[in-house]
C-alpha cells in the first residue's frame, strides 16, 4: 500500500491530539491544575454521556440550531445579491456602500443592548445578531469577487456580441463562487460566535445560556461540553462548505 503525504499527515494529527489529551489528562490527573478552573477529558466524556441523555440539552441545542440557521440563512439569501449586484452595478454600490461599509467596521457587539430591547431576550434578538454578524463577510466577499474579474475576458466576450445578461450568467457569476464560499466559511464562524455570545448575555435558553449556567456554578466538565459542540459544529459546516467548494470550483472559468 502506496503511503501517501496526506496519510502521513493524518497520522502525525491523530498522534499530536493523542499526546495533548495524555498530558491534559495526567495535568488534570496530579492536580497540576485546579479541577475548579479546568476538567480532565476523562470526567468530561462522562459528563457528555450524560448530558446526552437529558432531555434538557437537547432542548437548549434545538434553540441554539434555530437561532443560527435562521439568521445565517437570511444573512445569505440577502448578502448574496447586494454584494453580487453592487459589485457589478455602479449606481446600486454608490447606494448601498455607504451603509455597507459604515456598518461593517461597527462593533457588532456593542449595538447588543439596543437588539435586546428592541427584540427581547427570546429567539429573535439571536437571529439579528446572527444575521449581522454573518451579513458583511458574505456581501463584502461577493462584492470583492465582482471586483477582480477578469477585464480582458469580459472584453472578449463583449466582442462576439455578448449581452450584459450572458455576460453576467456565464462569467460574471462563476467567477464568484470561490469568493463567496469564503465569505460564507468566514460568516458562518462570526454567525456561531454572535449565536453563544448573544444567549451568553442575553437568554433564558441555548448552548450559551447553557455555557453561563454551568460556569457560574463551577461545572468545568459540562461546560466544557458545551464548548466542545460548539466547535465540533463549526468543523462539520467548515467540513461541509468545503466539499461544496471542490463539487463548484469547476464553476470558476479557466482564464488561462
Amino acid at each position: 500500500m502506496k503511503i501517501t503525504k496526506e496519510k502521513i499527515g493524518l497520522v502525525i494529527s491523530i498522534v499530536s491530539v493523542s499526546v495533548f489529551l495524555l498530558v491534559w489528562e495526567m495535568a488534570s490527573v496530579n492536580r497540576w491544575v485546579s479541577p475548579i478552573l479546568i476538567s480532565s477529558p476523562s470526567e468530561i466524556l462522562r459528563e457528555a454521556i450524560w448530558m446526552l441523555q437529558q432531555p434538557s440539552f437537547w432542548n437548549h441545542a434545538k434553540i441554539s440550531a434555530f437561532e443560527f440557521s435562521v439568521g445565517f440563512l437570511l444573512a445569505m439569501v440577502i448578502a448574496i445579491p447586494v454584494g453580487v449586484f453592487s459589485g457589478w452595478n455602479f449606481y446600486f454600490n454608490s447606494l448601498v456602500n455607504p451603509f455597507i461599509s459604515a456598518l461593517y467596521v461597527t462593533p457588532k457587539l456593542t449595538i447588543l443592548p439596543v437588539i435586546i430591547i428592541a427584540f427581547g431576550i427570546g429567539v429573535e434578538s439571536k437571529i439579528v445578531l446572527v444575521f449581522l454578524m454573518s451579513f458583511f463577510p458574505i456581501v463584502m466577499s461577493a462584492q470583492k469577487a465582482m471586483n477582480t474579474l477578469d477585464q480582458s475576458l469580459i472584453k472578449a466576450a463583449r466582442t462576439f456580441t455578448a449581452s450584459e445578461l450572458q455576460i453576467f450568467t456565464t462569467i460574471a457569476l462563476p467567477s464568484t463562487v470561490p469568493f463567496l464560499l469564503n465569505g460564507i466559511r468566514l460568516g458562518m464562524g462570526q454567525g456561531l460566535i454572535a449565536m453563544v455570545v448573544g444567549e451568553m448575555f442575553a437568554a433564558s435558553a441555548g448552548i450559551g445560556f447553557m455555557l453561563t449556567n454551568y460556569g457560574q456554578n463551577l461545572q468545568t466538565g459540562r461546560m466544557f461540553v458545551g464548548v466542545i459542540v460548539i466547535t465540533l459544529t463549526g468543523l462539520a459546516l467548515t467540513y461541509v462548505i468545503a466539499l461544496v467548494e471542490k463539487r463548484f470550483s469547476s464553476w470558476k472559468p479557466d482564464l488561462h
